[in-house]
């Protein structure tokens, strides 16, 4: 059996928390590394939060017309979504002197995450196949229009390569939360060659850039750079074109909606790195906000 067909050891189930209302959307979440779906689910779920275009959920005033603030739990702004909150298999964290941890996969710096990049490939490659089994049972049940994914941390960095794999139908939207995109330089390398210009905005110069890509139309060598990223991708993973069973070339994951939001006060992922990770996914021509 290759390598790219293998699967991972799992035996935690999903945490489903049902809809307080009729079924009508998905929301897939993951967590970050050593928390599981037990821990985050709960924080997450009941958290207050008050609408965008009302007073924050700390104010005590109360709207203009004198009604009184709309604070609800995050829940209760999706009464009619099912969340499906799983967790990573336990696996051995090198860093942490191999010491068993849930995670997605294995990595060794979160500030600098090009180093020893090669551990996160067998976890990254066991994870993407587990997470579009998980996507196809709620596209099942709900349609791809209504499944959303959501990550924080590693949890983001897992569901963003599990959607630059994504060959099957174009879901409700993508959310990553202070993640990054493992894998970064590597895929920017595969197109550098195709684009003229500065390359230094995309591995890793601290400077701001206001793109890093030429926009336009144009596709260049074999394919367009999304698909050139995503090739190399899948090399260095050790997926072939032929595992999931698709034929097409194209990947829905370029007219998804995605948001990438980042506390700048993060500790353990630093606000820059979430940065380039959102400008790569735009420079790869993938519709994203921040």
């Amino acid at each position: 059996m290759s390598s790219s067909k293998s699967k991972p050891q799992r035996t935690i189930l999903p945490l489903v928390i049902p809809p307080l209302h009729d079924h009508k959307t998905t929301m897939i979440i993951l967590h970050g590394r050593g928390s599981s779906a037990e821990k985050f689910a709960e924080p997450l779920l009941t958290h207050m939060v008050s609408p965008g275009d009302t007073v924050p959920a700390t104010s005590t005033d109360s709207p203009a017309d004198g009604s009184p603030t709309p604070v609800k739990s995050f829940q209760e702004h999706f009464p009619n979504t099912k969340f499906v909150f799983s967790t990573a298999p336990l696996r051995r964290a090198v860093v942490f002197k191999r010491s068993l941890t849930h995670q997605w996969f294995d990595n060794w710096s979160l500030t600098e995450p090009e180093l020893k990049q090669h551990l996160q490939a067998q976890g990254l490659r066991e994870t993407s196949v587990y997470l579009h089994g998980l996507l196809k049972d709620e596209i099942k049940i709900v349609g791809a229009s209504n499944v959303v994914f959501m990550g924080l941390s590693q949890g983001c960095a897992a569901s963003i390569v599990a959607m630059l794999l994504w060959k099957g139908e174009r879901i409700g939207a993508l959310v990553g939360m202070c993640g990054y995109v493992p894998f970064r330089k590597g895929m920017y390398e595969s197109v550098e060659d195709a684009n003229s210009g500065d390359t230094d905005s995309l591995v890793g110069s601290d400077d701001d850039q206001e793109d890093m890509f030429e926009r336009d139309d144009e596709e260049f060598g074999s394919g367009s750079k999304f698909e050139k990223a995503v090739d190399w991708l899948r090399e260095e993973l050790g997926i072939s074109q032929d595992d999931d069973g698709v034929d097409e070339k194209s990947s829905y994951f370029q007219s998804i909606p995605v948001f990438m939001g980042h506390g700048r006060d993060d500790e353990k992922v630093p606000c820059y790195i979430g940065k380039l990770a959102a400008e790569f996914l735009g420079g790869i021509d993938i519709c994203y906000e921040m």
